[in-house]
């Protein structure tokens, strides 16, 4: 079994303690002791790294030889196929690379950082086939949200086939972007929808995914899925929670920035309370997940808060000396309460 530094590190305490306390004898603290090892971060470090370069270098390559050269279609117009027919070979070059995938996973089950780099293909060649399937169904110029809903929708369905967190988060994306497009067609392209502006919107979308994680969790065929939903949605909510901070429920960019920021306050208040009531959760009950991310957005309010009301009338050495010492204070109280938690 394999552990990484931290979790080893705990092991080997408690059986420390047990050996210590006489609970188990030294032959069998041995025995477990040599029971698992540690696995090599600089090898974990290492393959993220190179993960992230691959998709970088994929979504690259995509852009030269799709957006840029545009050789689909002067390769489309050469031969002279319809976009139908371009839609229905990509198709099938999609489900190839499903089907390639499909066998890799059943072949190398530890490879889960290589095989989410193969399904960028897949990621690709869905997004082309279905580029091309629907240009002869959109309902009037601009409207991209049945694409990126058909989308959502294979990329889901291929998530849960090839069991791919990557895809998975694409499929998350895809469905943000229909949410966004659907709603601006659906209020005939103004900025409001059912009252709402787009920062309100993706506010409550980031909720619906974060809350359907937990819809998620209960289903034993999707529990891999739970983790990823589960930071991906949070993600979403607070992201759009510190937009709609700054812009309000207001719709009207111009107007907007005719406005004193202080006129949005309600906005800001609430967005920080509900930081600190989601951190108090995180903490009371050993919330990693939701704590370092609150964190880093509560930090990011406190900045945002500091650049609205305070940037021209606080000296701004004043200003970060009584940050620093808000957050020495922060951490003092965190330590406290960790070993308070430990002992």
């Amino acid at each position: 079994m394999e552990l990484d530094k931290k979790e080893a590190e705990i092991v080997n305490r408690a059986i420390q303690s047990w050996e210590d306390e006489a609970r188990i004898s030294r032959e069998l603290a041995t025995e477990l002791r040599g029971s698992y090892k540690v696995r090599n971060a600089n090898v974990d470090a290492i393959a993220v790294y190179a993960l992230i370069s691959a998709v970088s270098c994929g979504l690259l390559a995509f852009g030269a030889l799709v957006l840029d050269e545009k050789w689909i279609e002067l390769l489309r117009k050469r031969w002279g196929f319809s976009e139908n027919i371009v839609g229905i070979l990509f198709t099938f070059v999609a489900a190839l690379f499903v089907y390639l995938a499909k066998r890799r996973l059943g072949k190398t089950q530890g490879a889960g950082i290589s095989n989410e780099v193969y399904n960028i293909a897949i990621i690709l060649t869905v997004a082309i086939a279905i580029t091309y399937w629907t240009r002869g169904l959109l309902d009037g110029p601009g409207n991209y949200a049945l694409p990126l809903l058909f989308a959502s929708v294979a990329y889901g369905v291929v998530a849960i086939f090839l069991r791919s967190t990557l895809l998975w988060v694409t499929a998350i994306v895809a469905l943000a972007g229909w949410w966004g497009a659907q709603t601006h067609y659906w209020s005939g392209g103004s900025f409001r929808f059912l009252g709402m502006n787009y920062p309100l919107r993706m506010t409550v979308f980031g909720l619906a995914v974060w809350v359907s994680s937990w819809v998620i969790g209960q289903v034993r065929s999707l529990a891999f899925l739970n983790d990823v939903t589960y930071t991906v949605g949070l993600f979403l909510f607070l992201v759009a929670g510190w937009t709609l901070s700054i812009f309000g429920n207001y719709a009207d960019y111009e107007g907007w920035k005719a406005l004193k920021q202080s006129h949005f306050w309600f906005w800001a208040l609430s967005f920080t309370l509900v930081l600190a009531g989601m951190l108090y959760y995180a903490f009371q009950y050993r919330q990693e997940t939701l704590r370092d991310l609150c964190l880093v957005f509560f930090l990011l309010n406190i900045y945002t808060r500091y650049f609205e009301y305070f940037w021209d009338r606080t000296n701004a050495g004043i200003f970060f000396a009584l940050l620093a010492l808000s957050f020495w204070f922060v951490a003092k109280k965190a330590e406290q309460w960790r070993g308070k938690t430990a002992g």
